[in-house]
């Protein structure tokens, strides 16, 4: 077993070119069992390849004590082996404070950020990361069940830029089992057993359930599935380029204009990554568009008019022959008009593109999910249930919850980076003339549940088309 993991990531590396022979890595190190044994082969292999190692770990200060004791575990390993790291704490508090992005969402952005930081500083040419075969698959069924259309089913790709992932063809059991035959020493991460997150309820429940009743090999056949997709999409992607290239009229850094004539022959799939691609050029990298939203662009092609808005100030409209494309980044946004909460019940915002789903639950109905600012729990018996939403206005106070004294709404926004056009565009959930939820950022510490609560009002907000939700 223990050569045998060896040849497999070495077959890995070779076969997708992960390596050249002289390069440095920086090799991403949490402390958990994949990347300790990840850092363990790659020292084994540093011989061969002749590169330089170092390590990097981010503390995202979100599990207290046992995240400081993962950072000292990961900092005496390197020291004992003499591997140089580059050793981090984020503000965990920061990291909660993200609108509307789920606390892994913002901790995986942040540790990616690190990641780039740590390679531009020692020369990287590359970055390994931990992932495998079994995260592969649970990937690809994430993907499958938010709707994802071909890219998302392409799971985790191997290479990508600077990253690599050397254990990708590797499964969970043989690194456990590598593990103990080598003794390596891990630390545990007690989150990964949480079910409060989406991507630990598929791991510990529906991918047990799949592989019971359905296909035993379910791993394989996801893991095989995403690599079918993922050079799908690379092909589709080299067909998007040629297309996107022929159908510009004009471009610069705040509009792309497309022919329509021309772009009206395309198949549906390539009009689609059309749209796509060319809100990317606007969007560094990222399109931002649901699929909802990228239906409605497609339908100005055969209307006399009409306009599309989208994430990031994106504004999309028919212009006679041309499809614009254009980023108002200036825009001031709309204020949110004061209405009623229904509880329980679903109150929508349009104007800050979101929805509020609230309910009345007992006391020791639900478990707090640690860290998700898109969820407030209340005490229902402070609160009631004559609430209504309304948008900032001056001169708003309220107490963040862990603190004790109040805090101007406005210095808060400063503190957490809200663009000032923004501001008035973030629903406040209000109680009695007191605010007892910032939605997306911190609820008031004076309506937190306490032993003494007896009913818990529970309020989820969903932004309008995320993610098929």
């Amino acid at each position: 077993m223990k050569d045998r993991l060896l040849h497999k990531v070495q077959e890995t590396i070779d076969r997708h070119r992960m390596v050249t022979v002289g390069e440095r890595i920086v090799i991403a190190v949490s402390g958990g069992i994949d990347s300790m044994v990840m850092l363990h082969l790659l020292m084994r292999l540093r011989e061969r390849y002749a590169v330089v190692l170092h390590v990097a770990h981010l503390d995202h200060d979100l599990r207290g004590a046992e995240s400081a004791a993962a950072a000292d575990f990961v900092r005496n390993y390197c020291e004992t082996h003499q591997i140089p790291a580059t050793m981090t704490r984020a503000d965990g508090r920061m990291l909660r404070d993200r609108r509307f992005d789920s606390l892994q969402a913002a901790a995986r952005t942040l540790r990616y950020r690190f990641l780039e930081e740590v390679g531009d500083r020692q020369r990287a040419a590359r970055i390994a990361l931990g992932h495998h075969r079994d995260d592969q698959a649970e990937t690809v069924l994430m993907n499958l069940l938010r709707g994802s259309g071909v890219r998302g089913l392409g799971g985790i790709p191997p290479v990508r830029g600077r990253i690599v992932r050397p254990l990708i063809d590797c499964e969970r059991e043989e690194i456990e089992q590598y593990a103990r035959k080598e003794r390596i020493p891990y630390v545990e991460d007690s989150s990964n057993r949480s079910l409060a997150y989406r991507r630990n309820r598929i791991r510990l429940g529906l991918l047990p359930e799949l592989a019971k009743r359905y296909n035993p090999r379910i791993m394989y056949a996801l893991a095989n599935a995403a690599t079918i997709f993922e050079a799908e999409d690379a092909l589709l992607n080299e067909m998007v380029e040629k297309e996107f290239h022929a159908l510009v009229i004009s471009q610069s850094s705040q509009e792309v204009a497309l022919s329509i004539p021309s772009m009206a022959g395309l198949p549906s799939a390539l009009r689609w990554r059309v749209i796509r691609r060319s809100a990317e050029a606007l969007g560094a990298g990222r399109s931002g568009l649901t699929f909802q939203q990228t239906l409605a662009v497609d339908r100005l092609l055969e209307a006399p008019g009409g306009v599309v808005h989208a994430p990031g100030g994106l504004r999309v409209r028919r212009a006679d022959e041309g499809l614009i494309f254009a980023i108002e980044r200036a825009r001031v946004r709309d204020r949110i008009a004061a209405c009623s909460l229904v509880v329980p019940g679903l109150t929508v915002i349009p104007t800050a593109s979101l929805s509020l789903h609230s309910e009345m639950l007992e006391q020791g109905a639900v478990v707090r999910p640690t860290g998700d600012t898109r969820i407030a729990l209340l005490d229902g018996d402070r609160t009631g249930t004559a609430l209504h939403v309304r948008g900032w206005e001056a001169g708003d106070r309220f107490v963040p919850f862990g603190m004790s004294g109040r805090k101007k709404l406005q210095d808060f926004f400063v503190d957490a980076k809200v663009p000032r056009e923004d501001r008035g565009r973030i629903p406040l959930v209000v109680s009695g003339g007191q605010i007892v939820w910032v939605v997306g950022f911190r609820t008031d510490e004076r309506f937190r549940v306490t032993a003494a609560t007896r009913r818990i009002l529970r309020v989820c907000a969903v932004t309008t088309g995320d993610d098929g939700r």
